[in-house]
C-alpha cells in the first residue's frame, strides 16, 4: 500500500503491474480502495505523478463513496466532451481526465505561476525542450505516445532541475538581507515529499520547490536556520502554499 498527501488529505493506493498493458488507469474500489493499473516499466515516481495530477477527481470519488473508473478514452477528444459535460470548467475538466500524459495546453507551475505546454513534433533526432513565456517541448516524430510522455516528463525534470541552483541562490540572496546568520549557500537534490532539510550543517532544498513562488521559497530556506515565522512579517501566506499544494511539478 502506498500513500500520498495533498494538503490535509491522505490517499491510500495500490498498484497493479500488467505486462502487456499500454495505458494508464485509476480504479477506485469500495473493497480495494484506490489502485493504479500500470504497464511494466514505470516506477513509483511515475505513478505518484499520475496520483497528484488526479488528486481532486480521486477525493471525490471517496468522498462521494462511489465505485469509479477513470481510463484513457480513445479518441481522447471524446473523453475531453464528456468531462466538460459534467463540470462547469472546461479546463478544470480537461485536467481531471488526465491519466499521467502529456497534452498540448497542459499548464505546469513554475515560481508560482502556471505556464502551458507546447508539443511540437518535427525531423529531429533529440528532444529538447525551451521555454519562451510557456514549455516548448520539441520531439522527434517517430515517437509513439508512450515514448512522448516518458520523454517529455524526462526534459521537464531536466528543465526544473537545471534552474534549481541559480533560483535557489536568487531566493537566498533575499533571505541574507533579512537574516544575518543565513548560509553563504544552498543546495538542491531529490527529496521525496520534503521540501528542505539540513545535511551536513548544509541546506538542501528539493528542487520541486520551484514550483513555489520565491517567498515560499524563501520562506523554506530560513525555516531551516532560524524561526521563519518571526522572521517574515508575511510568513502565514509565505507559508501557506506550502500546505496548499503539492510538490509534485508533473
Amino acid at each position: 500500500m502506498y500513500t500520498y498527501q495533498t494538503g490535509n488529505q491522505t490517499i491510500d493506493y495500490k498498484i497493479e503491474v500488467v505486462p502487456n498493458r499500454t495505458d494508464i488507469t485509476v480504479q477506485i474500489c469500495d473493497k480495494e480502495g484506490v489502485k493504479v493499473i500500470i504497464p511494466r516499466g514505470l516506477n513509483e515516481n511515475n505513478v505518484r505523478s499520475i496520483i497528484a495530477r488526479k488528486a481532486t477527481w480521486i477525493l471525490k470519488q471517496l468522498n462521494g463513496s462511489q465505485p469509479a473508473e477513470e481510463k484513457p478514452a480513445a479518441p481522447k477528444k471524446e473523453a475531453v466532451k464528456k468531462e466538460t459535460a459534467k463540470k462547469e470548467a472546461p479546463k478544470a475538466a480537461a485536467s481531471a481526465a488526465k491519466t499521467g500524459s502529456f497534452e498540448e495546453g497542459d499548464k505546469f507551475p513554475y515560481l508560482g505561476r502556471q505556464y502551458r505546454l507546447n508539443i511540437v513534433r518535427g525531423d529531429v533526432a533529440k528532444a529538447e525542450m525551451t521555454f519562451r513565456a510557456k514549455f516548448i517541448a520539441t520531439v522527434p516524430e517517430s515517437w509513439n505516445e508512450q515514448q512522448t510522455n516518458e520523454g517529455i516528463g524526462q526534459l521537464l525534470t531536466e528543465w526544473y532541475q537545471g534552474r534549481a541552483g541559480e533560483k535557489f541562490q536568487e531566493a537566498l540572496k533575499s533571505v541574507k538581507k533579512a537574516a544575518d546568520n543565513a548560509p553563504e549557500s544552498v543546495k538542491w537534490d531529490e527529496l521525496g515529499e520534503e521540501y528542505a532539510t539540513t545535511q551536513d550543517n548544509t541546506i538542501v532544498l528539493n528542487w520541486r520547490l520551484l514550483t513555489a513562488p520565491l517567498a515560499t521559497i524563501e520562506y523554506a530556506i530560513a525555516s531551516q536556520f532560524t524561526n521563519a515565522d518571526e522572521l517574515f512579517e508575511d510568513a502565514a501566506e509565505r507559508k501557506q502554499w506550502l500546505s496548499d499544494n503539492s510538490l509534485n511539478a508533473f
